[in-house]
């Protein structure tokens, strides 16, 4: 557990990484030693409350056309909204990403009020600090470069007369060449901007392959793509035997099965440092992770993607049917991305 939840807002968690929890922590120290004055710290902690509002903005229109919100998690670098995938509908995905730094100037009309009629003195200038703060965080938002809300916003004007993968494309390559610019100008200017830099060139690189793998395996079943009556091994096998399969069959891993039920999964890694005398079901995987046949594709690579496995067992009706794996996988994004060029 790397956050703890504060409080819940319309039913969405609000939630501080403990990373974030440091830095405010360490922000309020400086204060009471004397390096930081209590007005900055205050404003800062204000920051983290506008990117709390901005990203519940989001969150609130997610709702709004049937998103599912996990959490709003704080980070030291900005809030992250956990919603289910954004909805691929033009319409729907410009007003999920404009909520945000719209609600930016809108906190920044409303600071700009009591500043037009008079406010004076310190209220005046933490004021104008507040307000300058959504005004940037607003323009920053809104440039056209994932992960930026400023790149969806454009995804979502180019979808609306492009094909999605296309729209997607053209807005990450903007963003790269977004990116590219910011990090040559850092050169001469200010070293932040290559850090900004190389972050919009990754966001921008990771949101194209996340979309072109959720389109291209879109109603892809595992069934489709798995290898079927994969080849076995039996736990009383000897780890020599169990090697001479795998340097015959070439692959990296096998079910391991016994009168017909799946009893565990052993790798190449597994048995490789491992005694030749030894039995398979010595140094077998047990607890076997599976995916049944008829699930999508992108369920098993997230599977895969967040417990760190190379490939999953599939099964029908509690049997063994075939086994799934990343090349498996790969190789039908390949051809399918093929055939879209």
């Amino acid at each position: 557990m790397t956050s703890v939840k504060i409080f819940s807002v319309s039913g969405i968690p609000i939630e501080l990484d403990f990373s974030f929890l440091l830095l405010m922590l360490f922000i309020y120290i400086l204060a009471y030693l004397g390096f930081l004055s209590v007005n900055l710290a205050v404003l800062i902690t204000l920051v983290f409350v506008t990117v709390v509002i901005h990203e519940l903005a989001h969150s609130y229109v997610a709702l709004r056309f049937g998103v599912k919100i996990k959490s709003i998690l704080l980070l030291p670098i900005g809030g992250v909204s956990r919603m289910e995938e954004i909805p691929r509908i033009p319409r729907q995905e410009f007003m999920i990403s404009i909520a945000g730094p719209l609600t930016n100037i809108l906190m920044a009309l409303i600071t700009a009020v009591p500043l037009l009629f008079g406010l004076k003195g310190a209220a005046a200038s933490f004021a104008g600090d507040f307000l300058a703060v959504n005004l940037l965080l607003a323009i920053f938002n809104l440039i056209p470069a994932f992960p930026m809300d400023g790149g969806r916003i454009l995804r979502a004007i180019l979808a609306a007369r492009l094909n999605y993968i296309r729209a997607t494309r053209i807005a990450s390559n903007l963003g790269k060449i977004i990116a590219v610019l910011m990090a040559v100008t850092g050169l001469f200017y200010n070293f932040f901007l290559i850090l900004i830099g190389f972050f919009i060139y990754i966001g921008a690189e990771q949101e194209y392959q996340a979309t072109l793998i959720s389109s291209l395996l879109e109603g892809v079943r595992v069934a489709d793509v798995m290898t079927e009556n994969p080849v076995t091994l039996h736990p009383h096998m000897t780890v020599k035997e169990a090697l001479d399969v795998m340097f015959r069959e070439k692959h990296m891993g096998y079910p391991v099965t016994e009168a017909g039920e799946l009893r565990g999964i052993v790798t190449f890694h597994d048995i490789s440092d491992a005694s030749r005398d030894l039995r398979v079901e010595d140094v077998m995987t047990g607890d076997v992770v599976t995916v049944r046949d008829d699930e999508e594709v992108t369920g098993a690579l997230e599977k895969m993607n967040r417990l760190q496995l190379g490939r999953l067992p599939v099964m029908r009706d509690g049997k063994l049917t075939g086994i799934i794996s990343r090349t498996d996988i790969v190789r039908t994004l390949n051809l399918m991305n093929k055939k879209t060029e």
